[in-house]
């Protein structure tokens, strides 16, 4: 099995995509990438270079797949801009109908209608499923104890009644009009050959309840190795999730570490502090021969010093993956050396880190 990583934000875009490669299959996960916050330490010129730099490495990546997998509906996950990416591959997905929040709900529609467009067929809205939505905290009994108050959290479970009545009213897009080329994937394992890919059931994308809503994790063995990619789990802030990436024992960890960039207003220390002590006991309980700790937690200069227990175990970024400093550490090398207008001047000359695109494809995490 042959992991790649393509692009993550230690690069200098917002992305998390990997390659997976076995001799049954080529998944690339996660094909999206979107600009940085506008706090990040970068000129907007040289923000907007790496995404065209990340866009280009996942075009040439999605020209390897055979199938791509989506784990939810942000952007940095997703391209429903560039439907070319998706041609000619089968698409395990996020369920677009249930135990999605609104905003992803839109997303998903639209990115739904690209792919109909570019294979020339059109969408099947179809009635909502009967089905029960029990309490997702009733299956998290770490979270229970140890998480959010229950103040809190009678005023989260309010939004997601709110979300059950939207699932409920529908309409839900079908995908049978794709023929079996889109499958939602929640949940769901799927056997090609000597390869296994499991999706899990819909988990948190942060906190309990957590507005930005629900993606998918997955795992994928092969060969007695084993690949988990976590998805957006802010952490993971949830500890039950935390045991769970422990119990799995994977080979390789793609692991999103905690968002240490919404410190303040937008996330409490609390629910920081508790996603840093869970990413910790994550990474250190699963003892993965590599493990990549990126994307959320490599959006601001001080990322290290959040989780200096999961780097000292051995966590690298995915920048340090490729054989190079994560952007925010050249940034602050280029100003303390006067150099940073040479370095926008070698981007608009399309002379800086060039070879970023390809670079991944040369990678094999599994024999750093």
């Amino acid at each position: 099995m042959r992991i790649k990583p393509i692009w993550f934000d230690s690069l200098g875009a917002k992305s998390m995509c990997v390659l997976v490669e076995t001799p049954d299959i080529q998944l690339l996960i996660d094909p999206g990438a979107a600009i940085m916050q506008p706090r990040y330490p970068a000129p907007t010129e040289l923000k907007l270079y790496y995404l065209e730099l990340a866009t280009e490495a996942l075009v040439k990546a999605a020209s390897r797949a055979t199938h791509i997998a989506i784990t939810h509906y942000h952007y940095d996950h997703h391209r429903p801009d560039i439907p070319e990416l998706f041609r000619g591959k089968t698409l395990w997905i996020k369920d677009p109908n249930r135990w999605i929040n609104r905003s992803q709900w839109e997303r998903s529609r639209y990115f739904l209608s690209a792919i109909a467009s570019e294979r020339g067929i059109g969408l099947e809205e179809v009635p909502p499923e009967k089905e029960e939505y029990p309490d997702p905290l009733e299956g998290l009994p770490r979270a229970r104890k140890e998480g959010a108050s229950e103040e809190l959290r009678r005023k989260w479970r309010k939004r997601f009644r709110g979300l059950v009545r939207m699932w409920e009213r529908g309409p839900w897009i079908s995908p049978e009009p794709f023929g079996g080329r889109v499958v939602y994937a929640d949940g769901r394992t799927f056997e090609l050959g000597e390869t296994r890919v499991r999706f899990t059931e819909p988990i948190f994308h942060g906190v309990e309840y957590a507005s930005p809503g629900w993606v998918l994790a997955i795992t994928v063995e092969h060969g007695g190795k084993k690949l988990l990619y976590s998805s957006d789990l802010q952490g993971p802030i949830i500890e039950d999730y935390a045991e769970w990436i422990a119990d799995e024992s994977p080979d390789v960890l793609i692991l999103d570490g905690p968002a240490t960039y919404l410190r303040g207003p937008l996330q409490s220390q609390k629910t920081l502090e508790r996603a840093i002590r869970n990413c910790i006991e994550a990474v250190t309980g699963a003892g993965a021969r590599v493990t990549v700790l990126d994307h959320h937690l490599t959006r601001e200069p001080k990322f290290r010093e959040a989780c200096r227990e999961a780097f000292s175990a051995g966590a690298i970024t995915g920048a340090e993956a490729l054989g190079l400093p994560p952007l925010t550490d050249r940034l602050s090398a280029w100003k303390a050396e006067g150099e940073l207008r040479e370095v926008v001047e070698r981007a608009r000359a399309g002379e800086l880190d060039p070879e970023l695109p390809t670079r991944g494809l040369s990678v094999d995490l599994l024999e750093l």
